[in-house]
């Protein structure tokens, strides 16, 4: 989850779903492999290097197959693409509970 393993934590207690982070694709898809796909993966959307996309790409593919539900993080005002629901960092814990309620709604009804 981005590089903050004590907000995954709280996120953790508060909702009821096993949720996922790592500082990097290839890690989460490490994670995913030894242990199954969480609930919910939270991962920052940035430019990643190039020997990330692989993993990156797993990962949406995971997503797009209702197999995890993947929010990105982003700083504040940054835009982009995205098929994915997206939190602004530095975020309030209520914005990544709502995020996390939404996504795994979507998976639930589909």
């Amino acid at each position: 989850m981005g590089r903050d393993p004590h907000e995954a934590e709280r996120v953790k207690r508060l909702l009821p779903a096993r949720v996922g982070f790592a500082l990097s694709p290839t890690l989460a898809r490490a994670v995913i492999a030894e242990h199954g796909a969480p609930d919910v993966l939270l991962l920052e959307d940035r430019a990643w290097a190039v020997a990330e996309g692989p993993a990156l790409e797993e990962i949406r593919s995971l997503s797009a197959l209702r197999k995890l539900s993947l929010i990105l993080a982003r700083r504040r005002g940054e835009h982009g693409p995205c098929g994915h629901p997206v939190v602004e960092r530095p975020y309030d814990i209520e914005e990544i509970i709502s995020a996390m309620r939404t996504v795994l709604l979507r998976r639930k009804l589909q």
